[in-house]
Protein backbone atom coordinates (compact mmCIF):
# COMPACT_ATOMS: atom_id res chain seq x y z
CA UNK A 1 0.00 0.00 0.00
CA UNK A 2 1.48 3.20 -1.02
CA UNK A 3 0.87 6.47 0.49
CA UNK A 4 0.55 9.83 -1.11
CA UNK A 5 3.18 12.24 0.40
CA UNK A 6 2.68 15.58 -0.48
CA UNK A 7 5.92 17.28 -0.74
CA UNK A 8 6.93 19.23 2.48
CA UNK A 9 5.83 22.88 1.97
CA UNK A 10 8.46 25.89 2.18
CA UNK A 11 8.53 27.25 5.45
CA UNK A 12 8.51 31.38 5.63
CA UNK A 13 11.58 32.54 7.11
CA UNK A 14 11.02 34.47 10.09
CA UNK A 15 11.11 37.77 9.61
CA UNK A 16 12.93 40.35 11.68
CA UNK A 17 9.58 43.32 12.54
CA UNK A 18 11.78 45.71 11.90
CA UNK A 19 12.18 44.56 8.47
CA UNK A 20 8.23 43.75 7.97
CA UNK A 21 7.26 47.59 8.89
CA UNK A 22 9.71 49.34 6.92
CA UNK A 23 8.24 47.42 3.66
CA UNK A 24 4.95 48.43 4.64
CA UNK A 25 5.37 52.19 5.50
CA UNK A 26 6.49 53.19 2.16
CA UNK A 27 5.09 52.32 -1.17
CA UNK A 28 7.90 52.29 -3.56
CA UNK A 29 6.09 51.88 -6.60
CA UNK A 30 1.85 52.14 -7.50
CA UNK A 31 -0.11 49.80 -9.27
CA UNK A 32 0.26 51.08 -12.96
CA UNK A 33 -1.31 49.64 -16.07
CA UNK A 34 1.50 48.18 -17.79
CA UNK A 35 0.64 49.59 -21.44
CA UNK A 36 2.50 52.06 -23.03
CA UNK A 37 1.39 55.44 -23.76
CA UNK A 38 1.92 57.02 -27.49
CA UNK A 39 4.08 60.24 -27.02
CA UNK A 40 1.69 61.63 -29.48
CA UNK A 41 -1.23 61.76 -27.54
CA UNK A 42 -2.03 65.87 -27.75
CA UNK A 43 -2.70 66.20 -24.21
CA UNK A 44 -0.17 63.90 -22.80
CA UNK A 45 2.74 66.79 -22.42
CA UNK A 46 -0.01 69.47 -21.34
CA UNK A 47 -1.02 67.23 -18.76
CA UNK A 48 2.91 66.57 -17.38
CA UNK A 49 3.38 69.97 -17.61
CA UNK A 50 0.06 70.92 -14.86
CA UNK A 51 1.04 68.08 -13.03
CA UNK A 52 4.34 69.24 -12.75
CA UNK A 53 3.41 72.86 -11.62
CA UNK A 54 0.91 71.33 -8.87
CA UNK A 55 4.07 69.33 -7.83
CA UNK A 56 6.16 72.36 -8.23
CA UNK A 57 3.57 74.60 -6.12
CA UNK A 58 3.10 71.93 -3.12
CA UNK A 59 7.07 72.11 -2.87
CA UNK A 60 6.37 76.33 -2.39
CA UNK A 61 3.70 75.86 -0.01
CA UNK A 62 5.93 73.87 2.02
CA UNK A 63 8.35 76.08 1.92
CA UNK A 64 11.10 75.02 -0.21
CA UNK A 65 13.83 76.52 -1.80
CA UNK A 66 15.27 77.49 -5.40
CA UNK A 67 12.24 75.65 -7.26
CA UNK A 68 12.67 75.00 -11.36
CA UNK A 69 10.81 73.20 -14.12
CA UNK A 70 13.06 72.09 -16.83
CA UNK A 71 11.68 71.19 -20.20
CA UNK A 72 13.62 68.00 -21.39
CA UNK A 73 11.75 67.02 -24.47
CA UNK A 74 14.96 68.43 -26.73
CA UNK A 75 17.55 66.69 -24.64
CA UNK A 76 16.01 63.65 -24.35
CA UNK A 77 13.61 61.02 -24.93
CA UNK A 78 12.99 59.53 -21.68
CA UNK A 79 11.75 62.10 -19.78
CA UNK A 80 9.52 65.32 -20.50
CA UNK A 81 9.83 67.59 -17.51
CA UNK A 82 12.44 67.67 -14.21
CA UNK A 83 10.85 69.49 -11.17
CA UNK A 84 13.88 70.39 -8.46
CA UNK A 85 13.62 72.22 -5.13
CA UNK A 86 15.84 72.36 -2.22
CA UNK A 87 14.44 71.20 1.06
CA UNK A 88 16.17 72.64 4.35
CA UNK A 89 15.92 69.28 6.54
CA UNK A 90 14.69 65.39 6.42
CA UNK A 91 11.20 66.26 7.78
CA UNK A 92 10.75 68.64 5.29
CA UNK A 93 12.03 66.91 2.34
CA UNK A 94 9.69 63.88 3.35
CA UNK A 95 6.88 66.26 3.83
CA UNK A 96 6.83 67.32 0.65
CA UNK A 97 7.85 64.04 -1.31
CA UNK A 98 4.55 62.68 0.56
CA UNK A 99 2.27 65.46 -0.33
CA UNK A 100 3.04 65.18 -3.64
CA UNK A 101 2.36 61.37 -3.40
CA UNK A 102 -0.92 62.02 -2.42
CA UNK A 103 -2.00 65.20 -4.44
CA UNK A 104 -1.15 62.66 -7.33
CA UNK A 105 -2.35 59.84 -6.28
CA UNK A 106 -5.98 62.17 -6.53
CA UNK A 107 -4.96 63.66 -9.51
CA UNK A 108 -5.37 59.81 -11.09
CA UNK A 109 -1.48 59.55 -11.71
CA UNK A 110 0.77 56.84 -10.66
CA UNK A 111 4.10 56.98 -9.98
CA UNK A 112 6.80 54.44 -11.13
CA UNK A 113 9.25 54.46 -8.20
CA UNK A 114 10.16 56.65 -5.50
CA UNK A 115 13.74 56.73 -4.13
CA UNK A 116 15.31 57.82 -1.09
CA UNK A 117 12.67 59.55 0.57
CA UNK A 118 14.31 57.75 3.51
CA UNK A 119 17.45 59.30 3.84
CA UNK A 120 15.96 62.74 2.60
CA UNK A 121 19.44 64.00 1.13
CA UNK A 122 17.74 63.30 -2.57
CA UNK A 123 13.92 62.01 -2.92
CA UNK A 124 13.45 61.06 -6.53
CA UNK A 125 9.37 60.51 -7.68
CA UNK A 126 9.45 58.98 -11.11
CA UNK A 127 5.84 59.78 -12.99
CA UNK A 128 6.97 58.79 -16.37
CA UNK A 129 6.29 62.20 -18.24
CA UNK A 130 8.15 64.17 -15.49
CA UNK A 131 10.39 62.99 -12.27
CA UNK A 132 10.38 65.48 -8.99
CA UNK A 133 14.17 65.54 -7.37
CA UNK A 134 13.95 67.34 -3.82
CA UNK A 135 17.14 67.74 -2.94
CA UNK A 136 19.23 68.75 0.59
CA UNK A 137 21.23 71.79 -0.05
CA UNK A 138 24.50 69.93 -0.17
CA UNK A 139 23.15 67.19 -2.31
CA UNK A 140 21.94 69.86 -4.77
CA UNK A 141 24.79 71.17 -5.10
CA UNK A 142 26.97 68.33 -5.71
CA UNK A 143 24.67 66.64 -8.23
CA UNK A 144 24.08 70.27 -9.98
CA UNK A 145 21.39 68.84 -11.87
CA UNK A 146 20.17 72.27 -12.92
CA UNK A 147 24.06 72.43 -14.60
CA UNK A 148 23.82 69.19 -16.34
CA UNK A 149 20.74 70.47 -17.81
CA UNK A 150 21.45 74.04 -18.11
CA UNK A 151 20.35 74.20 -21.84
CA UNK A 152 16.93 72.62 -21.42
CA UNK A 153 13.95 75.81 -21.15
CA UNK A 154 12.40 76.59 -17.49
CA UNK A 155 9.12 76.49 -17.49
CA UNK A 156 7.36 78.94 -15.50
CA UNK A 157 5.00 77.33 -12.79
CA UNK A 158 3.85 79.91 -10.41
CA UNK A 159 0.43 80.97 -10.33
CA UNK A 160 -0.05 84.50 -11.95
CA UNK A 161 -3.75 84.75 -10.11
CA UNK A 162 -1.82 84.00 -6.50
CA UNK A 163 -0.30 87.19 -4.76
CA UNK A 164 3.52 86.36 -4.17
CA UNK A 165 4.67 85.82 -0.31
CA UNK A 166 6.29 88.37 0.33
CA UNK A 167 10.18 88.09 1.67
CA UNK A 168 10.93 87.07 5.16
CA UNK A 169 12.50 89.96 6.66
CA UNK A 170 15.72 88.95 8.35
CA UNK A 171 16.70 90.21 11.61
CA UNK A 172 16.89 93.72 12.32
CA UNK A 173 20.52 94.69 12.65
CA UNK A 174 21.21 96.47 15.79
CA UNK A 175 20.42 100.34 16.48
CA UNK A 176 23.81 102.50 15.72
CA UNK A 177 25.56 103.51 19.02
CA UNK A 178 25.31 107.20 18.85
CA UNK A 179 28.41 107.66 20.81
CA UNK A 180 30.58 104.71 19.75
CA UNK A 181 33.81 106.70 21.46
CA UNK A 182 32.13 106.75 25.11
CA UNK A 183 32.43 103.70 27.30
CA UNK A 184 28.79 105.23 29.69
CA UNK A 185 25.52 104.62 27.81
CA UNK A 186 24.09 107.98 26.36
CA UNK A 187 21.92 109.87 29.14
CA UNK A 188 19.11 111.32 27.98
CA UNK A 189 18.64 114.71 29.59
Amino acid sequence: MTQNKQPPQPTQPEQNPRQARSRTRSIVQDDVPYEAISRRTPDRIARATELAKVCARIADDNRAKDIVILDLRPATAIVDLFVIATANSRRQSHAIASEIDSEMKKRGEHKLGMEGSEEGRWTLIDYGDFVVHIFSPTDRSYYSLDEIWGDAAKVEWRDPSRPAEPSRPSAAPAPADPNPDDDEPASSE
